[in-house]
């Protein structure tokens, strides 16, 4: 049998590939169209040519800045002589690695230096793909890259041999017969580098690769080469320009297969190294216009056409577009002149039709440029309005439903029969909120087709509206090549209007049609041929219902009352506001003809129009249709020109819904729908009104007669204006079987609870899956209930009971209260009132620490001309515990296409500027531990004003609680009052019946160690038992000011007082002090010098004035260059100093007063005083010691490298160390200070597997690294000496990858967005 390969990629279906054998030249040849998706792989099968010679792909860009490298530092060579006499360049790359230059042309011998790591240049799939490739004991890596095998396998032999190497010595030394202290000890140490080396392989992490990036001009143009092989060799390397000016490309490495080309900005500046977010984008392209000159019937619709892919897929996110990645498209699509141009990504909008991407499309791209904008309407149906942004809401776009074919179904699903063709079930439907038809046409919803070469496949099957929308995009890339070839002059609206007239009907209920070229180039060649009219584009605008684009009628009232609406109709013009449109436009006046599709819709007969458009009044009855689902339009003809079809149509949709029963009976609230019944891929649309006292629903669905499990799927929605539908949707997916032997309990049924909005329309849809063979016949029953509570933090208020639906906090206890009323009612039907609540996130808002607006760079200047700005916003976070936080900012979240913003972006990084994490409009929690961060926050937009009112925007902080806070629930006020255990669990309440109930007050014992007054602690109320999908109450607790400690039953005596000092001496003794604090903040070693000496002769045995002495010399030691010795004579200060801190301080005093408990609350003021000086003096004791042994390893570090006696010195520091080891918190080598001179002692000891142990200990610890700030502190000294340690050990391997760890755990500056 042959294989029907006509249906792997589909285009007999549409008539393209007859349209193409007919007419070999117009194959999409003479077009450009751009791919607005994940990125598209330049080596990836039928992506290298058209069918006429040219590159197949044009330009290949990233517009999300994942593969930005700021290339900001700019050096020259050194010129070595090599051993052959040729001259060899080199410098020093970011990573600290020596670079050897190739010999490449650069005049101006300047060379800008870059550094990129490899984590947010690979696909989350090809991660994934390059784990399995590793050992099990190193799978956990997270930053898996090309080459990864390779360093693995070496890895794992250079590991064998050192952990070979350490058995070895430590059976030599077991077998000693050597028992003193130093064998015992080096016994112990040969244990513990064996124990390092195992431990450090079974926590190894890939680091990923860190590349030297090198940009240089060569005379002509900027290229770049890219040290993807950390070797530093560059020599063979091959320098890249921009890809559209050689179309070159490089692959990272035969594990990975992936490929990638560069773009150079901004003279060298802006490096970005392009390579992909997924295999969407890929598979995207080849259904446009892939060609296989070895095999064309694999070729994609339009194989003639070039492809300009624009990244939109943020490689940091996964492959979510960003405002940035959308904005910088649209930016190009303008610059490149872009023909047509695919969009199949999208996502829910709250407004259709609005945003800045939206008008950049509208206005710049399409009106201006005639740019064809093609976009998937969404895979969220099969319920209406489900439709994503742009594809399904943008009027200028082309919005493209999924269709499924008998060809399709032979080739792409194996399956046991066919079935009906028809569009997909999770298909998107319109209509929009606004009343648009939201889906413009169907095509073919699946292909077998490229995708890129890291996935190691040539092809793969993808189904959507993802791919439904390329092919119609190729269709529309067939009829503008033919356009072109044949001198017509067209326009985007034109070809939208040519498709949808002359499209096959395929039973749609909206009368969407399924996309035919062949009819369409007759009427764009023949019917509308030089018809200025039909080239337009008409807005219409409903003017009483907010402009919207139709009529869309769905609420009990509103669909049982007559509707007298006005609609303007205006015609928008190509380059409408151009002076040359002037002609057209005054030669435009039509005689129209309106005509209603359906009886129970009034228009007048005739329109007078021209270039300014018309209103006119028309009439909506809806009052006697049937409930469910009605449709009709308006349209207005030519009567000169009946052939042309419909100049413009107004969509009016009417769901009327079931109103269920309300009165007292056995089952008030309640519908049923029986003997439904279904064919694959069928859909049943039932409309019902929510009582206006219901807030949750009980769906069941039964199967009334099936013999084999068939996949089905309710989807049910709610509408509310400028709301996201998802946030009203539920979705459910389930089997249904046999309906069993007819006993209650034992047939095929599935049940849900779930949250609705009170007194809206809720559309229930059931649809048996597209591909499930064989009928079934189903019954569905809704059974709304209402426990609605209203609450009050006053005693007297609870008489009214809100819809549940006010918002998405109800504030309980306001801090001043105690306690808050609650007041519930069960309008609906006799229910069971269980309530909790349950308190699980702690809420905070922060304002920002800095704001800092600037303009951006060449990529994001607007078509207009104008240059985008950026306001950065700062916010200091410190966190007492690890815990998942989630940062908000409402005024931006959940908004992407109908922002009016440019971009919003996010990072989160810790205090050595490592970042986090990266996110975009969509809130999400990341896990941290305890420490010191930085989110920062970067908002776009071409408005000054608007990026000056966004300054002080703040960030709202969630972070989740270890464990949920519990409020106790009280039958009455007085048992509120009186407190202890909740007195109210549950209560039957009958239809109609209200009660009270009370929310205690939360126990400070309970709240978080972060909780600070006004910070609320967020959860939900629950009122039922049953489990309910969606929140019913979400409530926010405000942590009320922390109550004044009860001191009543303890006694504080005034015990012996000091007798106060006499003024001159208070005075006196402030002066001083004064003086003291300022030592640290002059600037001039002079003035500082001299007020250290006058206060010294004036105070010599000031203990706080010598600990300051002490801490500035210690800080002159630590700003000592590094490479060089700390100065002699510094080291002999210090000494000298914390000697005289010693000498003053009696440190047998001071221990015998820790060493015995003392009641500080009976012993007065005199002993409250002598505590404090105590714990100063034990602080201070431990700092002199601290300091006397870093002086001593100083000195030591400098005789040595000077070659002079130190015998005695380590004895000194021996006895300085043990002394401090006395005065700080048991094990001693927790503390970093301490640690890292411990750790010096026992390299010097030759005990390094010892010192490791104790190194990895401290710096595993999450506490400490993060609150370690970059550039100094104990921890990062830890990482420092441990690297020196296993350099010292000889374990190269380890060594290297310490340094890697290095550069990503201390970055240079926080990462670009």
């Amino acid at each position: 049998m042959r294989y029907p390969t006509e249906g792997i990629l589909p285009k007999n279906e549409t008539e393209a590939a007859r349209f193409v054998a007919a007419n070999p030249e117009w194959d999409g040849r003479g077009t450009t169209v751009a791919i607005l998706d994940t990125g598209v792989d330049p080596g990836a099968p039928g992506m290298q040519v058209t069918t006429h010679g040219l590159p197949k792909i044009a330009a290949l860009i990233d517009c999300t800045g994942s593969g930005d490298v700021p290339c900001t530092v700019v050096v020259e060579p050194t010129v070595h002589t090599a051993a052959d006499g040729t001259s060899v360049r080199t410098l020093k790359g970011l990573s600290g690695r020596t670079l050897t230059l190739g010999n490449w042309p650069c005049p101006s011998n300047k060379f800008r230096l870059g550094i990129k790591h490899s984590a947010y240049l690979f696909p989350a799939t090809l991660v994934a793909r390059l784990q399995k490739l590793t050992p099990d004991s190193l799978s956990s890596s997270r930053n898996p890259s090309p080459g990864y095998k390779e360093r693995k396998e070496k890895l794992a032999i250079a590991q064998h041999a050192l952990v070979t190497e350490a058995e070895t010595d430590a059976l030599a030394l077991d077998a000693s017969a050597d028992k003193s202290d130093d064998a015992v000890l080096a016994k112990a140490d040969r244990k513990d580098r064996l124990d390092a080396l195992k431990d450090m392989f079974k926590n190894y992490e890939d680091p990923g690769i860190i590349a030297d990036c090198v940009v240089f001009h060569d005379g002509n143009t900027w290229r770049a080469a890219i040290d993807f092989s950390e070797t530093g060799d560059l020599t063979a390397a091959t320098p890249l320009a921009s890809y559209s000016e050689e179309h070159q490309f490089l692959r990272l490495g035969d594990d990975s297969m992936l490929n990638y080309s560069v773009n150079i900005y901004d003279d060298g500046e802006m490096l970005s190294i392009v390579t992909l977010a997924g295999s969407h984008g890929t598979h995207v392209a080849a259904i446009t216009a892939a060609h296989y000159p070895e095999d064309p019937q694999l070729n994609g619709v339009a194989p003639g056409a070039q492809i300009v892919s624009l990244k939109i897929g943020d490689t940091r996110l996964g492959s979510m577009e960003t405002g940035a990645g959308l904005t910088r498209a649209a930016i190009e699509l303008a610059r490149l002149n872009i023909d047509l141009a695919n969009i199949s990504y999208g996502e829910a909008a709250a407004i259709p039709n609005v945003g800045r991407f939206i008008e950049l499309l509208k206005d710049d791209v399409i009106n201006k440029k005639g740019c064809i904008v093609v976009a998937s309407g969404g895979n969220e149906g099969p319920a209406l309005t489900t439709v994503g942004a742009p594809g399904g809401t943008a009027s200028a776009v082309i919005g493209v439903g999924a269709y499924v074919s008998h060809s399709m179904m032979d080739a792409e699903y194996a399956m046991l029969d066919k079935v009906q063709e028809r569009p997909y079930t999770w298909s998107s439907r319109g209509p929009t909120l606004d009343g648009d038809l939201g889906v413009d046409i169907f095509a073919p919803g699946a292909a077998i087709t490229s995708v890129p070469q890291y996935t190691i496949q040539r092809s793969q099957l993808m189904n959507g509206t993802s791919m439904s929308s390329p092919n119609c995009c190729g269709c529309l890339a067939l009829l503008v090549s033919a356009l072109k070839a044949s001198s017509i002059p067209y326009s985007p609206y034109l070809v939208k209007a040519a498709i949808q007239a002359t499209g096959k009907s395929i039973g749609d209920p909206f009368d969407i049609r399924f996309v035919q070229v062949e009819k369409a180039w007759k009427f764009l060649s023949e019917t509308a041929k030089g018809y200025v009219p039909s080239s337009l584009f008409y807005d219409i605008s409903v003017l009483n219902r907010d402009n919207a684009r139709g009529v869309y009628l769905r609420d009990v009232v509103e669909t049982s009352e007559v509707q007298h609406l006005t609609v303007q109709v205006n015609p928008i013009f190509p380059r409408k506001d151009e002076p040359s449109q002037n002609h057209a436009k005054l030669a435009m006046e039509v005689r129209v003809v309106l005509r209603s599709s359906e009886r129970w819709i009034s228009t007048p007969d005739f329109l007078l129009f021209n270039s300014s458009g018309r209103s006119f009044n028309i009439l909506v009855d809806p009052s006697n249709l049937k409930p469910g689902l009605h449709y009709g339009t308006i349209t207005g003809h030519d009567s000169d020109r009946p052939d042309i079809g419909p100049l413009f149509k107004i969509p009016i949709t009417v769901c009327k819904p079931d109103q269920v029963a309300s009165a007292p009976s056995e089952a008030p609230c309640y519908v049923k729908y029986e003997s439904l019944r279904f064919g694959p891929g069928d859909i049943h649309r039932r409309f019902v009104h929510v009582p206006l006292g219901a807030n949750f629903a009980e769906l069941t669905v039964r199967s009334e007669s099936r013999q084999t499990p068939a996949r089905f799927i309710v989807h049910m929605l709610q509408l509310h204006p400028q709301t996201r539908y998802a946030k009203l949707e539920r979705e459910f997916a389930f089997s249904l079987n046999s309906p069993g032997s007819g006993v209650a309990g034992e047939e095929s049924v599935y049940k849900k609870d779930f949250a609705v909005l009170p007194n809206a329309t809720i559309e229930v849809c059931l649809a048996q899956f597209w591909s499930s063979l064989d009928p079934s016949t189903v019954s569905v029953e809704l059974k709304f209930h209402g426990l609605l509570a209203s609450f009050s933090g006053t005693a007297n208020a609870g008489t009214s009971v809100t819809l549940g639906s006010g918002g998405d906090l109800q504030y309980i206890n306001p801090g001043s209260h105690g306690f808050t009323r609650v007041d519930v009612a069960a309008p609906v039907r006799n229910e069971e009132l269980v309530p909790s609540v349950s308190l699980d996130t702690l809420r905070k808002t922060i304002r920002p620490a800095s704001a800092t607006i600037s303009p951006l760079k060449s990529r994001d200047v607007l078509p207009d001309s104008r240059q985008l700005h950026q306001l950065v916003l700062t916010f200091p976070i410190k966190l007492q515990e690890g815990t998942s936080i989630t940062p908000r900012f409402p005024r931006m979240n959940d908004m992407l296409y109908d922002s009016s913003i440019e971009n919003f972006g996010l990072y989160i990084f810790d205090a050595n500027k490592k970042p986090v994490m990266f996110r975009d409009i969509y809130a999400k929690p990341v896990k941290v531990a305890e420490g010191t961060y930085a989110v920062h926050v970067q908002v776009v937009s071409r408005s000054l004003d608007v990026l000056d009112k966004l300054q002080t925007m703040p960030l709202v902080l969630d972070a989740s609680v270890s464990k949920s806070v519990s409020l106790p629930l009280y039958a009455t006020l007085a048992d509120c009052i009186s407190g202890g255990a909740g007195t109210f669990k549950r209560k039957s309440l009958a239809r109609g019946q209200r009660t009270v109930f009370w929310i205690g007050d939360a126990a400070a014992s309970a709240l978080p160690k972060d909780a600070k007054p006004g910070d609320l602690l967020i959860g939900k109320m629950d009122v039922t038992s049953a489990k309910v999908d969606g929140t019913l109450n979400g409530v926010a607790y405000i942590v009320p000011p922390e109550a004044k400690k009860d001191t009543s039953a303890e006694v504080s005596l005034a015990g012996e007082k000091e007798e106060p000092k006499p003024e001159g001496v208070q005075v006196k003794e402030a002066v001083r002090d004064l003086e003291i604090s300022w030592l640290k903040k002059l600037t001039s070693d002079a003035e500082r010098d001299y007020l250290l000496a006058k206060l010294e002769a004036e105070y010599p045995t000031h203990l706080p004035l010598l600990k300051q002495k002490l801490e500035l010399l210690m800080d002159r030691a630590d700003k000592t260059p590094a490479g060089e010795s700390v100065a002699e004579t510094l080291s002999a200060s210090i000494v000298e100093a914390a000697n005289r801190i010693l000498h003053i301080i009696d440190e047998s005093q001071v221990a015998r007063y820790f060493g015995v408990q003392h009641d500080v609350a009976l012993g007065g003021e005199k002993q409250r005083a002598e505590k404090k000086e105590m714990e100063s003096q034990r602080e201070l004791v431990a700092y002199a010691y601290r300091s006397k042994a870093t002086a001593y390893r100083n000195l030591y570090d400098a005789g040595v490298k000077a070659g002079t006696d130190t015998a005695e010195i380590l004895p000194l520091f021996d006895a300085a160390l043990a002394k401090h080891a006395q005065w700080i918190s048991a094990p001693p080598t927790n503390d970093g200070h301490y640690l890292l001179l411990w750790a010096w002692r026992g390299r010097l000891r030759g005990h390094y597997g010892t010192v490791l142990k104790h190194l990895n200990k401290y710096i595993g610890e999450a506490k400490n690294a993060a609150n370690e700030e970059s550039a100094k502190g104990p921890w990062k000294a830890a990482l420092e000496m441990r690297a020196a340690v296993l350099n010292e050990l000889g374990w190269t391997l380890w060594v290297e990858y310490e340094a890697k760890w290095k550069a990503l755990k201390f970055p240079a500056s926080h990462a670009s967005f």
